[in-house]
């Protein structure tokens, strides 16, 4: 006896593909997804408020946020593994959702999941054509935004106390960033510790990535433009020449 073919779904290509879900997974994601973009969004504002404000640390309102935080990121870990334990192919599942197993190991990475969790409402699934092009140009641009602050918060933390620091204030960590990122590079601000090379050095190989993806979209929209435009103006002409058609044979009298 033949299985049920399953459930297609729209990636974010606008393309129909097998949903590789299983109906328990689904059910799972369907009432968990709006509770934990709201999660990210407390995550993202604990671990700002900790970094930005030295003061909470005088005050002992860190032990209260720092709990805040592992809680949701125990949530977040139970999250992980329920679904791998409803997935039926594990193989996918694993190469789905890459960001939250590292996430698991790497704390500043776990803000990242608000834009994952994003793309699983049916607003973030894709269509064809152009609308498709737009919602991704607002999601790869929410990522870079989203790459830029918490690089630089992860840099500001690494780098502010570290003797001959150069990068003093969140202000000095976002400059550097967003010339990093864009491959500018001044070289007015560079990081001293090995722990902000290396995040330097993730948000070098990220600009890359992102002025690729972002050149191709670009390339991609002008390049469907003038194909629009060719193929009107080929109907044109051909509407054109029916019309002239029509009047030879019928000539007004």
């Amino acid at each position: 006896m033949e299985s049920a073919p399953k459930p297609l779904v729209m990636n974010a290509a606008g393309v129909l593909v097998e949903d590789t879900r299983s109906p328990k997974e689904i059910v799972w994601e369907k009432y968990t997804t709006l509770p934990f973009i709201f999660l990210s969004f407390i995550f993202l504002l604990g671990y700002s408020v900790l970094i930005l404000n030295d003061e909470v640390f005088t005050q002992g309102v860190d032990k209260y946020i720092l709990l805040t935080l592992g809680l949701i990121w125990l949530l977040f870990i139970i999250d992980y593994f329920v679904r791998l334990t409803l997935s039926t192919n594990k193989r996918i599942y694993f190469k789905r959702n890459v960001i939250d197993l590292i996430s698991m190991a790497i704390p500043f990475t776990r803000p990242f999941l608000l834009l994952m969790y994003l793309s699983r409402l049916r607003f973030f699934r894709g269509r064809q054509g152009s609308s498709v092009r737009a919602r991704l140009v607002a999601y790869g641009s929410s990522f870079a935004l989203m790459y830029v602050y918490v690089l630089s918060l992860a840099v500001y933390a690494a780098e502010r106390n570290a003797p001959g620091a150069t990068i003093l204030n969140y202000g000095d960590a976002v400059w550097w960033a967003i010339e990093t990122i864009t491959t500018v590079g001044y070289g007015d601000m560079i990081p001293v510790t090995i722990t902000g090379r290396i995040y330097a050095s993730l948000l070098m190989l990220g600009g890359v990535v992102i002025v690729g993806a972002t050149t191709a979209t670009v390339v991609s929209y002008l390049g469907e433009k003038i194909q629009t435009v060719h193929r009107k103006s080929q109907e044109h002409s051909s509407h054109q020449s029916e019309t002239h058609k029509h009047d030879d044979v019928h000539p007004q009298s």
